[in-house]
């Protein structure tokens, strides 16, 4: 076998004989390396830097007589060196007996798979890059570490998965010297793990706010053990594998929980098979070093621990675009040296894929009776040395994390075996944050650590509070991290999407940099679009769409917040509030969809009893907790017998015991989650104060009028915890400031005229074709008789103003819009007409070959008085390139509301938040040209009210009905948080230029809008006589609030109410008389639109 070599261009044909390598001491003289001459300052219980550079003086002289020398090889010599790699390979290091020798070699051996398109680098190449690592001091190194992690895209964060550990077996082919958790068949007990019993532990962590269920099992069990695939064979399954990918479609479905599946050494068909049912994978590569293969060593008899093996299925995951989670185990038998090439191993892979979302850096704990019960555990030193290692190697933003239940009881100087106090375990948790970690990676309320049982999960507010000693605020998130969720409107976190396997992470960020906003990517590749992932829709082949609401991708997105972690929250915008039951009740029923297969019941659960009260947490399943639940029938292969779930369940039971116990709740011990209005973990410690520099940033706005800037303003958009509150009491005090305790609010009439729109907008439920009856009835138009009788009845009830808009008819021209105007007009002259988006504006202006300002004229002429900001949506491309890929884009809907300030028309703005986009990123952007838009127009008009936009209105996204949201593609809307803070940073923003800012009571209800009133908002828009557009979506609210009600609610909130006009001044006194005592509204009078335009 001819293997290339990562380091040099050369090949192994055959081996070399024995030959007189160069002193190392002389080796080191010429290199100018002074450490084999002192003396090492490292810990005793790992070898120095001078053997690692002997290490490599060694390997550097063995691949220089490999290029010049040609030999036949020693068959018994190469023998057990052939055996030990599984390969055929130089035996120089046997043949010399140099054991420096043959470590370097079989390191770069491991690394050398002629099945690898990546090159991999060899142990010389690695310490000659990253061996200053070996000699520079902890406390340094950790420093760097810690500043470099602070620099990147974690902000104050330190996320953990809250998830359950589902063993699904225990069996495995590999023998590892310090593993407890593969085990042998024992009689009277199932191999595997039932469907029933992963859904009823699936289904406690719904229900105490899990997302993740992890899937753990051994490599490949039925190739050593016959009852495993005797097992699998009764359950109707050809494999393992096979028997997984039903246990996550089956977990997926009915709980909602996102599996994250470690099952070994995999094809990469595999791993695709795989990826359409989990949101990630995983392998840990624990070490390159193939010391540990030797007899004696901690991966002795292990076939599928060879490095070469694992990082194949690494590098495979990597082509398939699966997100995927590794690491090293540190203590095994490793050095250092042994793991910065592990190290630079996968840093090399991922700067090729992107793929991997996350480190492990897990240190050995001794278990009994183990091969390696008596081997020494790593001190917390060299755990903190390998994290800040890992941590410089990959950069700012990679994800890296060390479990916390297993960090050694000492201090980072050393000094004894530690006390198992909370005290010092926590000071061993901070010395990990000050390393450089940002992730405690996964935590379960619900089941032990499987793999480390003598070790338990720490309480989730232990772990909380430590965090926060450290700076940091502890939060939930999904097994898959943000930058794999292809959120659009910002920049890229990830170090490589599918769409660039070529590129570099900086080749990606500098063509965002480049690329005016909205000009899309380079297209994925072909692979990516055939996995059935809508990238004309998303662009994220991390994750599978194929099967639409039904897939791991909608299940994804339906979980997370508009940062990407974990949402965690019961609210959504349209919908009343609900007690924790009703809201789990209501997303289970948006997630169901009809299924072809057959469906079956499941056992009673009754040895496990749920939790007492529901979770607030929408992804979790209530109806998971029931007692009678249903499972899918899982997929036969052809080749095996066909056994049916049915059958299959009834064998299981009747069979043999489970194969572990089940877990059984402890109420009082098990801690839940779910995110507060500030985004913080609900009742968990959380940093007191806000940070330094969001404290700077409100006070120069509070005292100095300084404008924020679009990175300050992402930055307070990300405000959590002690910041948020920072945030909404900077905006109260601005708002204060500016508008004093009056709270205005218009009465108002909107008329949606017609339905019918050409556009196809994916967020929107309102607009339908001519003849589509789907969602919230037939399309329609509305004659002009009933816009004038609509416009005069609303007078009569008190209302100076009238909001009309509609679809983009086909049938409909810039006169169809004059027409309407006057319809309007001539009902009720002294009416307020705020009308015409400006894509109805473009629409008008071209169908009549007229300019925007040319056209708005004509409307300024025949009464028009105020246009509505709407069809913003996100004033970003590549937002708007999935909500609305055939509307104006940004450059177009900025001129058209730039050419109405200039004709003397005032404008709103609105921001439709919550769906597709990265939130803080693109709202970002958002105020800032809104801002600019204003500026502008005060350059031209003069300052102040008089001018310009009126108000800024946030519309949070409606999901319940929208296309984008059924077919899977879109979030839940904000979340509470993220609309209360949205809200605070538009007043802080916007300021001086924006004065007013608008709760919309039709998206939150009116006791949330109240809520907003102390976050900045100062008027609570319209009374709304009829409202279609957000109902239409699935909203609840939205007919009419009359005055008596909506000063009510201001009065309530503390404040006091005045009612408004269009424009913000004082109505007629006696249309406000009118709207205190109103009559029932006359029916509605639709048309149908079949009829063509209005008549």
């Amino acid at each position: 076998m001819t293997m290339s070599y990562p380091s040099a261009s050369f090949t192994f044909q055959s081996v070399s004989p024995p030959m007189q390598l160069p002193k190392p001491a002389n080796l080191a003289r010429v290199r100018g390396h002074h450490a084999l001459n002192s003396k090492s300052q490292q810990s005793a219980w790992y070898p120095s830097r001078a053997q690692h550079v002997r290490i490599s003086a060694a390997a550097a002289a063995e691949l220089c007589a490999a290029r010049t020398h040609t030999h036949t090889p020693s068959i018994k010599a190469a023998k057990p060196f052939r055996r030990l790699c599984g390969l055929s390979c130089c035996t120089n290091a046997v043949a010399l007996g140099h054991a420096a020798v043959r470590r370097a070699c079989t390191i770069a051996m491991c690394t050398a798979d002629a099945g690898h398109p990546i090159p991999l680098p060899g142990m010389a190449e690695v310490l000659d890059q990253y061996g200053w690592m070996l000699e520079l001091p902890l406390e340094e190194l950790m420093s760097r570490a810690a500043v470099l992690r602070d620099k990147g895209q974690h902000n104050a964060i330190v996320s953990f998965s809250p998830k359950v550990f589902l063993p699904i077996t225990r069996l495995c082919r590999d023998t590892c010297g310090y593993c407890t958790f593969a085990q042998p068949p024992r009689p009277g007990r199932r191999a595997f793990m039932t469907l029933e019993e992963m859904l009823q532990i699936a289904a406690q962590g719904a229900a105490a706010g899990c997302s993740e269920a992890l899937l753990t099992l051994g490599d490949k069990p039925e190739d050593r053990w016959p009852e495993a695939a005797s097992e699998l064979m009764e359950m109707g399954f050809g494999s393992t594998i096979e028997y997984v990918e039903a246990a996550a479609k089956t977990i997926l479905r009915e709980t909602g929980l996102l599996p994250h599946i470690n099952a070994g050494v995999m094809s990469e068909a595999e791993l695709r098979k795989l990826k359409k049912v989990s949101a990630s994978q995983g392998l840990m590569l624990e070490s390159t070093s193939l010391e540990l293969m030797h007899p004696g060593g901690a991966h002795h008899n292990c076939p599928d621990k060879y490095p070469a093996s694992r990082l194949k299925t690494i590098e495979a995951a990597g082509r398939a675009a699966v997100p995927y989670t590794s690491g090293i185990l540190v203590g095994i038998g490793d050095t250092r040296s042994d793991r910065l090439h592990a190290l630079a191993c996968l840093h090399c892979l991922n700067e090729r894929y992107g793929h991997i979302q996350e480190l492990i850096i897990q240190n050995f704990r001794a278990k009994p009776a183990t091969a390696m019960a008596a081997w020494p555990e790593p001190p917390l030193e060299e755990l903190l040395w390998a994290v800040a290692a890992a941590r410089i190697m990959f950069g700012p933003n990679m994800n890296i994390q060390a479990p916390p239940n297993l960090t050694p009881l000492e201090s980072a100087a050393g000094g004894g075996s530690g006390a198992s106090s909370l005290d010092a375990l926590q000071a061993g948790w901070r010395a990990l944050l000050n390393a450089g970690i940002n992730d405690w990676g996964g935590i379960s309320p619900i089941t032990r650590d499987f793999v480390n049982p003598e070790k338990p999960w720490p309480h989730l507010s232990s772990l909380a509070a430590a965090t926060a000693a450290a700076g940091k605020l502890l939060l939930p998130r999904l097994p898959v991290y943000p930058a794999y969720l292809g959120l659009r409107g910002g920049a890229p976190q990830s170090t490589r999407h599918p769409a660039h396997p070529e590129g570099t992470a900086a080749a990606v960020r500098g063509e965002l940099a480049t690329k005016a906003p909205g000009t899309p990517l380079a297209a994925a590749p072909a692979e990516v679009a055939a996995a059935g992932n809508p990238l004309g829709q998303l662009s994220c082949g991390w994750l599978d769409f194929s099967g639409g609401r039904d897939s791991v991708g909608a299940a994804v997105l339906r979980s997370i917040d508009s940062e990407g972690f974990l949402r965690a929250s019961a609210w959504v915008a349209g919908r009343p509030d609900m007690n924790e039951q009703e809201a789990q009740s209501q997303e289970q029923q948006e997630r169901a969809q009809p299924s072809d297969v057959s469906r079956v019941s499941v056992s009673s659960i009754s040895d496990a009893a749920p939790p007492p009260a529901a979770s607030p947490w929408p992804p979790a399943a209530a109806a998971s907790m029931a007692i009678a639940t249903t499972m899918a029938e899982a997929t036969i292969p052809t080749t095996t017998p066909a056994a049916t779930t049915a059958e299959m369940g009834s064998m299981a039971a009747t069979a043999q015991r489970a194969s572990m116990p089940m877990p059984r709740w402890q109420e009082g011990r098990v801690w839940r989650v779910a995110v507060g209005v500030d985004g913080a973990l609900e009742g968990m410690p959380r940093p007191l104060d806000p940070s330094p520099r969001v404290t700077r940033l409100l006070e120069g706005v509070l005292t100095g009028g300084r404008p924020l800037q679009r990175d300050e303003v992402e930055l307070l958009l990300r405000s959590r915890g002690a910041d948020h509150d920072a945030v909404c009491a900077a905006a109260d005090e601005l708002r204060r400031r500016t508008c004093g305790d009056i709270v205005s609010y218009v009465v108002n009439r909107n008329i949606n005229y017609t339905n019918v729109c050409t556009y196809k907008c994916s967020f929107c439920a309102f607009s339908k074709g001519r003849t589509a009856e789907e969602l919230r009835g037939p399309a329609y138009v509305v004659p002009y008789e009933e816009i004038a009788r609509r416009t005069a009845e609303a007078w009569d009830r008190g209302a100076t103003e009238v909001c009309m808009q509609g679809g983009i008819h086909p049938d409909f021209n810039g006169d169809t819009y004059l027409r309407i105007l006057s319809a309007a007009k001539a009902a009720a002259p002294a009416m307020h007409v705020h009308a015409f988006s400006p894509l109805e504006v473009h629409h008008g202006a071209t169908s009549l070959g007229l300019t925007h300002e040319g056209y708005l004229e004509r409307l300024a002429a025949a009464g028009l008085g105020s246009l509505p900001g709407t069809a913003a949506e996100v004033l970003h491309d590549h937002v708007r390139g999935v909500l609305c890929p055939d509307k104006i884009d940004t450059a177009t809907w900025l001129k058209v509301v730039g050419a109405a300030h200039r004709v003397g028309l005032r404008t709103t703005s609105t921001l439709m938040f919550g769906s597709v986009e990265e939130g803080p990123a693109a709202w970002a952007s958002h105020l800032v040209l809104l801002r600019e838009l204003q500026q502008q127009a005060e350059g031209t008009g003069g300052h102040g009210g008089g001018v310009g936009i009126t108000e800024f209105v946030p519309l949070p996204f409606v999901h319940m009905e929208s296309p984008v949201y059924v077919k899977g593609q879109a979030r839940r809307g904000p979340s509470l948080h993220e609309v209360i803070l949205l809200h605070a940073v538009a007043r802080l923003a916007l300021h001086p230029h924006v004065t007013n800012v608008q709760a919309s009571w039709v998206k939150v209800g009116p006791s949330r809008a109240a809520q907003l009133l102390a976050a900045g908002c100062n008027d609570m828009g319209g009374s709304i006589m009829n409202e279609s557009i957000t109902r239409a979506a699935g909203a609840a609210h939205g007919q009419e609030l009359p005055p008596v009600r909506m000063e009510e609610i201001i009065r309530a909130a503390g404040r006091q109410s005045r009612q408004r006009t269009t424009l913000y001044g004082i109505p007629p006194v006696e249309q406000t008389a009118r709207s205190y005592g109103t009559v029932p509204l006359q029916p509605l009078v639709l048309a149908a639109a079949s009829i063509g335009g209005l008549r």
